[in-house]
């Protein structure tokens, strides 16, 4: 799947299969490769990181079940979650990249035939998708947007290429709703999901057991704002009330809770109270700008699984002690 987005032709990934298979399953060194296929050692190199990166060769650490490290332990008893994964550093590698797909593994080990898995818009949520895996074996999966939200030219939110991402690895029927994330009054947002193509996705979103959610930066870098729906003046005034980011177009304040309620009732998403009935509520977030978002949706009990990097969840744990 990786492949395609590489835009590798033909002959390309078959020299990539063939050197993979020389190295990994039949053992050979990259010199004696280099040999056979009468090109450099340095060449083979290339071409083994190339198929790594391409997702034809794929290396998984697989823990104990119910293994996890001190700091993954100390984090979800601290924040009373039932899971918490956290990403070693690696060099070379955006802290994005290496949560993303660690949140797309965990999700593949956890789908089943036959779920409903809600998703949030934005480049987190995007990343993560980008790295899951074709599973052909999977069936009758539906994905849904859970809150509104439409890219235009200065911002794209990525809602429809999150959709895309899903149904293509995994078959599932994706559902988008395509509408704003605020409009301008209670009543415009009843005339949105009274539509009969709209009030199906979102009930599709309420019917979701499995949702995958990322916290929205802090302020003035808040993906709601910076995608037009929040001015600066907005903005301040949500900050001055506590706003620390959001979550499904939600703004929340440090423990948790709706930051303002008339705000709220112009926002097109599942309710904030109805996300936290989900089963499997997974947030995936990186970076200091997010920890105060991270740190009310583990106060809030928004979240119960949180997968995110070694410094993140080391600034979380110092606000939540």
């Amino acid at each position: 799947y990786i492949v395609e987005k590489k835009g590798y032709g033909d002959r390309k990934v078959e020299q990539l299969i063939k050197v993979a298979r020389m190295y990994y399953e039949q053992e050979m060194s990259q010199e004696e490769i280099a040999k056979e296929i009468k090109c450099s050692r340095t060449y083979i190199s290339r071409l083994l990181a190339d198929a790594k990166e391409a997702g034809i060769v794929q290396v998984k650490v697989i823990p104990p079940k119910g293994y996890e490290q001190a700091m993954e332990q100390k984090l979800r008893k601290l924040g009373g979650l039932d899971k918490v994964i956290i990403v070693p550093k690696k060099n070379n590698t955006s802290k994005l990249n290496i949560v993303a797909k660690a949140a797309a593994e965990y999700l593949e080990n956890v789908v089943r035939n036959g779920d409903v898995i809600g998703f949030s818009w934005g480049n987190t949520v995007y990343a993560v998708t980008n790295f899951l895996c074709q599973k052909g074996e999977l069936s009758d999966v539906i994905v849904v947007q859970l809150c509104g939200g439409i890219s235009n030219v200065q911002n794209n939110i990525y809602s429809s290429e999150i959709a895309k991402n899903f149904a293509k690895a995994w078959n599932a029927k994706p559902y988008v709703l395509m509408c704003p994330a605020l409009v301008d009054s209670k009543e415009i947002k009843e005339v949105f999901v009274s539509d009969s193509n709209v009030k199906k996705v979102v009930e599709y979103g309420y019917k979701s057991d499995t949702i995958l959610i990322t916290m929205g930066a802090y302020g003035i870098q808040n993906a709601v704002h910076r995608a037009g729906y929040l001015s600066d003046e907005e903005m301040q005034a949500l900050m001055q009330k506590g706003a620390v980011g959001d979550i499904c177009d939600h703004i929340i304040n440090e423990k948790g809770e709706i930051c303002d309620r008339d705000l709220d009732s112009r926002t097109v998403s599942v309710t904030l109270e109805d996300l936290k009935k989900k089963k499997r509520r997974i947030g995936v977030a990186t970076g200091q700008s997010k920890v105060e978002c991270i740190c009310g949706a583990i106060r809030g009990g928004i979240i119960n699984i949180l997968i995110t990097d070694e410094e993140t969840a080391g600034n979380v744990i110092e606000r939540l002690v």
